[in-house]
């Protein structure tokens, strides 16, 4: 199963929410660590407020996550971004071989929280961030 390059992108920003979650962080500096563009980290942005999984203080525009990173679940996450952005359904033969599959690949997610794979993501990460140009949180989780 593939995961959409917006998820991905989604993930990474927690990921760097998450290693940097001491204190709350403008969107600009967050997308930096983890090498998006503002405009990559708009979408995602939205996305994520919407899930409930960032939060914005008050009058100053600083971002910082909702809940205990330990406690929210990788394949919640995707669960939640992919409602926000629904593909559509491909009717046919297999589609309830692939539901199941799908349902599957989120339980196997749900393994990880987001404490996990930001730690586990550490060799794909530079002092600035993550490289550009790698995409693909699955390389992040174990297999």
């Amino acid at each position: 199963m593939q995961l959409s390059l917006h998820i991905d992108h989604a993930v990474k920003f927690l990921i760097c929410m998450t290693r940097h979650s001491s204190a709350p962080a403008y969107a600009q500096d967050i997308s930096g660590r983890c090498g998006l563009s503002e405009q990559e980290a708009a979408g995602v942005l939205h996305d994520l407020d919407r899930c409930g999984l960032i939060e914005r203080c008050a009058g100053d525009g600083l971002l910082r996550l909702r809940k205990d990173p330990a406690r929210v679940r990788v394949g919640d996450i995707v669960r939640c971004i992919e409602a926000a952005r629904p593909a559509a359904r491909q009717p046919g033969a297999f589609a309830q071989m692939f539901d199941m599959a799908h349902a599957a690949f989120m339980e196997a997610l749900n393994d990880y929280s987001l404490s996990d794979i930001a730690r586990l993501s550490g060799g794909e990460a530079g002092t600035s961030g993550f490289a550009k140009g790698v995409h693909g949180v699955s390389v992040m989780v174990p297999g």
